[in-house]
């Protein structure tokens, strides 16, 4: 039997669970700024892509969601990779 309840086992996850989506959203900031980086290397999206093997859109859709030139939205909890 379980030394806690359910709801406490609940909770924990909770948080896990948001940990996981923070961590989740400071790779993709990460990630976008890369794409970004590749993009002033390499000169097209499309260069970049063909050169790490996704697809051209998901550039362009890491690159607007979560690119440097998309500030987070007001009251945002995610943190600023460059504040690191």
């Amino acid at each position: 039997m379980p030394d806690s309840t359910w709801r406490e086992r609940f909770e924990v996850e909770q948080q896990r669970h948001r940990d996981l989506l923070k961590e989740i959203r400071t790779s993709a900031r990460r990630r976008a700024q890369a794409l970004e980086e590749g993009v002033a290397e390499l000169g097209t999206k499309s260069a970049v892509a063909r050169a790490v093997g996704i697809d051209v859109s998901a550039v362009r859709r890491s690159i607007r969601e979560y690119g440097t030139a998309t500030p987070p939205p007001t009251g945002s909890t995610t943190e600023d990779p460059s504040n690191k």
